[in-house]
């Protein structure tokens, strides 16, 4: 007999998770080893060895620049105490169990991230693994420059240091990079990063839904925070120092700590004791008096720096054009800008006032090259200007010492009373980060001078109020530059003046934005914080519980976001009890949570909120169709979806009928206003059309929603091509529905195209997406006989969906069942019967239990992979006592199906009795396979016979 498809017809075949458009959406408050790879662009990191031995430097050097002792790279104090983190990291390591691990190890700057990861990735090595780090790719080399693996290496390490400060995009596509899911051998992950908080819970949920690895969260606790330890670290710190500064040990025997070192809780940083032994011996070695405390000891450091400006551009034979006021004006640019390529390092000189001609911006740069030089490049990789000061500290010291105190804010002073300022260093940051030329471009160094800002901001007000704040406020449209972490590290400061927030408010983008989602929802929750403790007016109070809710969804944050929505909602049941006129709100509310319930896979709990929304909208759009028809349309379309998850099929296509209806009478009144809205219903009378069997009506819509969003997506690809795949996805279900392979195949590898582009830059939000058009594609290739193309594309949705449902069982467990059962067809039919029969087993299991729970949803899909589960038996010529109870089972839910549906399951009714029939045969049941076959011959409905 004829093998069946990838999977026979029904509700468990195609996979459809279509309905992203206008359908569930949430609304705010106004509506709505070493391997050579090819790179489809140019990834933004850069991967190579991680340096193995600390970098030398020169007595010289030291002698007029002593702050390169405290480089991590030099490793000049050795590295002390941390047993436990090491411990743990070991322990995190080599763990058998996952073969990839993330972990964030976290602290303040200065806490010494660095130094324990410089101390672990040694420690690795000389346990057999090959360590490597990543960095931004600033200067476009190629991104893969690692030795080979080694055959007997244990694992790979890759430390990614600053991973607060990349963009989301690329430090997701970092953490997918092919090289590290193509060894064999065991990956670790260790981030270091400042902050935690929630850039790394979005993170972690991401990495849970994306690879169903694990992420675990390493706080790095002060190593002085006994100020009983600081005297000896003081003492080993001032030693190693005294010795490479040439200071003979019974001199520096005599140097004793601040007196402040067991008070001053700044101490309790191991970089603040080593600054301030690097700056008393060598105050002592010049005859000075020792700094006092934290801020003067990087204040004495600084001075130093300065005094190296001044005493290479001396006459006669000066090595420095660059007057030391024009080396310290550029070092605090590098300061912000960190290292950049040439041609963006004039351009940074040149726009906050340096450098007005090429020539005389190289000349800056080749001086602040020489005596900043960047690290030693491989001969592979574009070599950077204006290395910034380090460790990081300093140089934001250097920024909070240098610049003054604002002449607009006289109640906050200069905390370092004369120090020495500069007063062009006033508002430098606006001129570098504002191009008078363009106002939509952002510079490549915005971000890394936002960052550097805020983090400056932390610890010294005056920058804070008199820099930072008043940029923000004057152009709150840079906060959009800075990153998700970087706003969320602004929303966190403690002194923060929240007139800042609320000027950037207004121009955060409406909808989801990868990059910035959980900054926006760190800012949302701190002006949420802020309102709900100032006002007592219930319906702000909701309106603000209603915004918080969206923010948090947007950012991954599912329970927090559920929970704030179902508060907004109790408000305005409250409101609602006293004043009807709150009634519009109440539906939002309602709807809203519909949309967050059935995100978490609480689907029955989704349909009654719905409901409630519908009710209501009706009754208002009754009185006043104009302003209540949009909203009931919306909540018609969602009431669709919902119902058609809860398999009620025929509810559902009334009510998307009905919001088709409305929708194409408001758009032809206001096309550009309800298209997006039209097209959106369109697809979903699609899906439930054909959920009910009228193919060539659910087609037509399709092609309508298609037409629709490609002219819209033409004049707005960010915000249409996820309705396009969508749309492309639903078009080629309908065309293979009809007969028309290769054009239900073109319309599913466009829809894919367009979705791996989009999972790239956020596949928590994406993923689900490209997994079920991975799984349309597969049964697509199949039917057109392109079986190994076929079984790629499924065995790459059955691996996303694992990782989805693993976070989320009641979300996606159908998924995975759905992409198990096409997954098992395609094995069998290219002779992989054991592992076919391995993923339809799975299949079914899953089915058993969505569809004891609800029948009326799941069993439609539970007969189609009892099916495939026993038709691979019945090929692999194994236990077809068993394939014959499964096609039995599926017998009986498909004639119950075929009583109520004839259209949509006859044929699959057909087909299981035809694999029923010759499995009786191979059990020698001839009459019983006869009495079928006689069956089927007397009702074909292509001969136009039916008894």
């Amino acid at each position: 007999m004829t093998t069946p498809g990838t999977s026979p017809a029904g509700d468990g075949g195609v996979h459809d998770n279509t309905f992203n458009g206008p359908t569930a959406v949430l609304t705010g408050d106004h509506g709505t080893q070493h391997v050579q790879f090819v790179y489809r662009w140019k990834p933004a990191y850069r991967i190579e060895d991680f340096p193995a031995t600390p970098r030398p430097v020169s007595a010289r050097v030291l002698a007029k620049q002593p702050s390169r002792l405290l480089r991590s790279v030099h490793q000049v104090v050795p590295f002390t105490g941390r047993r436990h983190d090491l411990d743990e990291l070991a322990r995190w390591r080599d763990d058998p169990a996952p073969n990839l691990a993330v972990r964030l190890l976290h602290g303040p700057g200065g806490q010494g991230k660095s130094r324990l990861a410089a101390r672990f990735a040694d420690l690795s090595c000389g346990a057999g693994w090959a360590v490597w780090q990543a960095a931004v790719n600033e200067t476009g080399a190629d991104p893969i420059a690692t030795s080979p693996t080694p055959e007997t290496g244990t694992g790979i390490l890759l430390v990614v240091d600053y991973a607060e400060r990349w963009p989301t995009p690329d430090l997701r596509r970092l953490l997918q990079e092919p090289l590290l899911h193509r060894i064999s051998a065991p990956v670790r992950i260790l981030l270091l990063a400042r902050p935690a908080g929630i850039w790394w819970e979005s993170l972690d949920t991401w990495i849970g839904d994306e690879f169903d690895a694990s992420a675990e969260l390493h706080p790095l606790l002060p190593l002085a925070d006994d100020p009983s330890a600081r005297a000896a670290l003081f003492r080993q710190a001032r030693d190693r120092f005294a010795g490479h500064l040439g200071l003979p040990p019974d001199q520096a025997g005599r140097i004793g700590p601040p007196l402040d070192l067991d008070i001053d809780e700044d101490y309790a940083q191991i970089l603040t004791i080593h600054i301030a032994a690097l700056a008393t011996v060598d105050a002592h070695l010049h005859h000075e008096s020792a700094p006092t405390n934290p801020a003067r000891a990087s204040a004495y450091l600084l001075k130093r720096e300065r005094a190296l400006w001044s005493a290479l551009h001396q006459p006669p034979f000066p090595l420095l054009s660059s007057t030391p006021e024009a080396m310290g004006r550029t070092v605090l640019t590098a300061t912000l800008t960190r290292s950049l390529a040439r041609t963006h390092g004039r351009t940074a000189l040149d726009r906050i006032g340096l450098a007005d001609s090429t020539a005389a911006a190289n000349t800056l740069l080749d001086d602040h090259r020489y005596c900043y030089p960047p690290p030693q490049a491989d001969p592979a990789r574009t070599v950077t200007v204006l290395e910034p000061l380090y460790p990081d500290r300093l140089g934001e010291d250097f920024l909070g010492l240098t610049t003054p105190a604002s002449p607009d804010d006289p109640d906050t002073p200069h905390p370092v009373p004369g120090a020495v300022t500069d007063d062009w260093a006033h508002q430098a940051a606006e001129r570098l980060l504002l191009d008078p030329t363009s106002t939509n471009t952002a510079a490549p160094w915005t971000r890394d001078a936002l960052t550097v800002l805020i983090e400056t901001a932390r610890r010294w007000p005056h920058f804070a109020t008199g820099q930072l704040y008043p940029l923000l406020k004057n152009h709150p449209e840079l906060a959009l530059h800075a990153g998700g972490t970087a706003l969320a590290a602004l929303a966190g400061l403690d002194s923060l003046d929240l007139t800042v927030l609320e000027a950037i408010e207004p121009h955060l983008p409406e909808g989801r934005h990868t990059d910035l989602d959980v900054g926006i929802a760190a800012i949302t929750a701190r002006l949420a914080r802020h309102r709900l403790a100032t006002t007592h007016d219930p319906a702000t109070r909701a309106r603000t519980h209603e915004t918080l809710a969206v923010r948090q969804s947007y950012a991954g944050l599912r329970d927090e976001a559920l929970a704030t929505g179902q508060d907004a909602l109790q408000t305005w049941r409250d409101l609602t009890r006293t004043n009807p006129a709150r009634q519009p709100d109440l539906a939002r509310s309602l709807s809203n949570l519909g949309a967050l319930l059935s995100g978490v896979g609480r689907r029955e709990e989704a349909l009654t909120a719905e409901l409630g929304a519908v009710e209501i909208r009706r009754r208002l759009a009754a009185g006043n169709p104009a302003a209540y028809n949009p909203a009931l349309a919306a909540s018609l379309t969602n009431l669709g979806d919902h119902l058609s998850g809860v398999g009620r099929r025929e509810e559902a296509l009334t009510a998307t009928e009905e919001a088709v209806e409305i929708y194409r009478r408001l758009a032809a009144g206001n096309p550009a206003a309800y298209n997006p809205d039209l097209a959106g219903s369109l697809t979903n009378l699609g899906h439930h059309l054909s959920g009910v069997g009228r193919r060539e009506e659910a087609l037509t819509a399709a092609e309508g929603a298609v037409e629709i969003y490609r002219r819209l997506a033409a004049g707005n690809p960010a915000a249409y091509n996820p309705d396009l795949a969508t749309s492309l996805t639903n078009l080629g279900i309908w065309l293979s529905g009809v007969g028309r392979r290769e054009e239900a195949l073109t319309a599913e590898l466009g829809a894919v195209e367009i979705r791996r582009r989009l999972a790239a830059g956020n596949p928590a939000a994406y993923n689900p997406d490209l997994a079920g058009s991975l799984t349309n594609l597969g049964i697509w290739l199949s039917g057109v006989g392109r079986r190994e193309e076929a079984l790629t594309a499924a065995e790459g949705a059955v691996e996303i969906y694992r990782r989805l449902a693993a976070g989320n069982p009641a979300a996606y467990n159908p998924d995975l069942a759905a992409s198990l059962s096409n997954l098992g067809a395609l094995l069998s039919r290219v002779g992989r019967r054991e592992e076919a029969l391995t993923a339809t087993e799975g299949a079914v299991e899953i089915y058993r239990r969505l569809a004891a729970g609800n029948p009326a949803a799941y069993n439609p899909a539970l007969a189609t992979s009892l099916t495939n589960w026993a038709w691979v038996r019945h090929e692999s010529q194994q236990d077809p006592s068993g394939a014959l109870r499964a096609t039995g089972e599926a017998v009986e839910i498909y004639r119950r199906l075929v009583t109520a549906v004839p259209a949509q399951f006859l044929s699959p009714l057909r087909f299981v009795l035809g694999l029923q029939a010759d499995l009786l045969l191979r059990l020698g049941r001839v009459r019983e396979a006869r009495d079928i076959r006689s069956w089927l011959a007397a009702n074909d409905p292509g001969s136009g016979s039916q008894k």
